[in-house]
């Protein structure tokens, strides 16, 4: 198959473009990827745009799929973007939203991450298929950078800034009580803004330059229920599993079919747990180990190396 994506250079084109057309290309594909358009496109069968939104792109995207096959790729419900998330409410106008809507219409096929977002997807298109996110197997082998304290985690960007929030009494409480524990805000740094003790790493550009900087013993992921967060994946989770970091998560969909509760990790429901689950994993150094190691071992099956034939299968199918 010739394939060409186009990718939009954050961390979701890694892994929802450059990942698995890797995969493909290194199987004999003949697959091209761009942040941006090119004209080389054209000379491609299958063209993969990811979250293709601006008007002016639009009159190309219908030309495109007159000789050739269309596949929108988003992993997020832009029609359910919170307020508090800035940047993204602001861009996501209904001039914008219309030209999406649009887009999606176009296309002869729409991928998407979850079983959730492919619901709210399927209200626009009929062919809907859900390819969900997987890691890079070299992050398997990645050794978590180890420091004297023992460190609690979170990372996390602009769209998350009720779910750190949602924690943030309880993390405070805990961390007053237990001067001897750190904690570690990689992304947006919320620390200063939420008052929540601890030091912060801004992202980085370079995925595993990302990957070096994550030093928790335990990671935390917190989700509001909302519409938004319900089509999230569990990408975090995933990420501090490969790692070998227990987690303890929201007991949210995104979270729920991959955290195996008690055994890789932990799944919050009520508000005074995250203290307490926080209590049992600093205080027992060996089931924190042992829960890190298993999540290491359940992180194993969601590789883009064991995976990325889902890829071939849909494209196949244009």
């Amino acid at each position: 198959m010739k394939i060409f994506g186009l990718h939009d250079g954050h961390a979701c084109g890694y892994y929802r473009m450059l990942l698995p057309l890797d995969m493909m290309a290194a199987d004999g594909h003949d697959v091209s990827t761009s942040c941006g358009w090119q004209d080389k496109a054209r000379d491609y069968d299958i063209i993969v745009g990811q979250r293709v939104g601006k008007s002016e792109a639009l009159p190309l995207w219908r030309r495109l799929r007159m000789d050739h096959k269309l596949v929108y790729e988003t992993d997020d419900d832009v029609w359910s973007i919170d307020p508090t998330n800035v940047a993204a409410y602001m861009t996501h106008s209904e001039a914008i939203m219309d030209a999406t809507a649009m887009a999606v219409t176009v296309a002869h096929m729409v991928t998407v991450s979850t079983e959730q977002l492919a619901e709210v997807l399927r209200r626009h298109h009929d062919n809907v298929v859900v390819l969900p996110n997987f890691i890079d197997e070299a992050l398997l082998k990645v050794d978590r950078p180890q420091r004297d304290r023992l460190t609690i985690g979170w990372a996390g960007g602009d769209s998350h800034l009720k779910d750190i929030a949602m924690i943030t009494p309880e993390l405070r409480r805990f961390l007053k009580r237990n001067p001897d524990v750190e904690f570690h805000n990689v992304g947006t740094d919320y620390t200063k803004y939420l008052g929540i003790p601890g030091r912060a790493t801004g992202w980085n550009q370079n995925m595993f330059g990302y990957y070096g900087s994550v030093d928790f013993d335990i990671g935390l992921a917190p989700l509001v229920r909302n519409t938004f967060n319900n089509s999230k994946s569990h990408i975090k989770a995933l990420e501090y599993a490969a790692l070998g970091i227990p987690v303890i998560a929201s007991d949210e969909p995104p979270y729920r079919d991959f955290v195996l509760d008690g055994v890789t990790g932990y799944l919050v429901r009520d508000e005074h747990e995250w203290g307490h689950r926080l209590w049992q994993l600093t205080n027992d150094d060996a089931m924190r180990k042992e829960m890190g190691a298993q999540a290491k071992v359940h992180a194993a099956d969601w590789t883009i190396q064991r995976n990325w034939h889902l890829w071939e299968d849909a494209y196949r199918e244009l």
